[in-house]
């Protein structure tokens, strides 16, 4: 009898360390190592109205991509005089919240590293987010 009470403490240990295991993957953050990240060498003053339109479409972006069926999302921004076009993805495998998370860190990444560029792309692991001030 006590061979089988051992046996069962064992199993049960067992059981729950395969549980924490899975626990643990469900609770992971999207990868935003970055693979690419490109700006476009044409630029743009502080003060012109396409700085409106980048804001705007990468906002947007960020925002709405995540709520999208398969997590693949473009927009163009509403500024007659300064248009800027936008793209993002989400790898479909993520949840809307990891979807979310990786555009925020895709969203920062293109902002900073592209300043005043007309256009910016970047390939993280598990999103990617691009603009340009012409459609693609």
């Amino acid at each position: 009898m006590a061979l089988v009470q051992k046996l069962n403490m064992i199993m049960t240990i067992i059981s729950l360390i395969g549980l924490t295991g899975l626990l643990s993957v469900a609770k992971s953050e999207p990868n935003t190592n970055v693979n690419l990240l490109w700006c476009n060498e044409n630029g743009y003053a502080e003060e012109d109205p396409y700085a409106d339109s980048v804001a705007y479409v990468l906002a947007d972006l960020m925002n709405v991509t995540p709520s999208r069926q398969g997590f693949d999302y473009s927009t163009v921004s509403p500024y007659g005089t300064a248009v800027s076009y936008g793209h993002a993805t989400c790898n479909t495998g993520l949840s809307n919240n990891d979807c979310a998370n990786c555009l925020v860190a895709a969203k920062a990444s293109v902002s900073s590293s592209c300043l005043n560029s007309v256009g910016g792309r970047v390939a993280m692991v598990d999103c990617a987010m691009r603009y340009e001030n012409y459609p693609f």
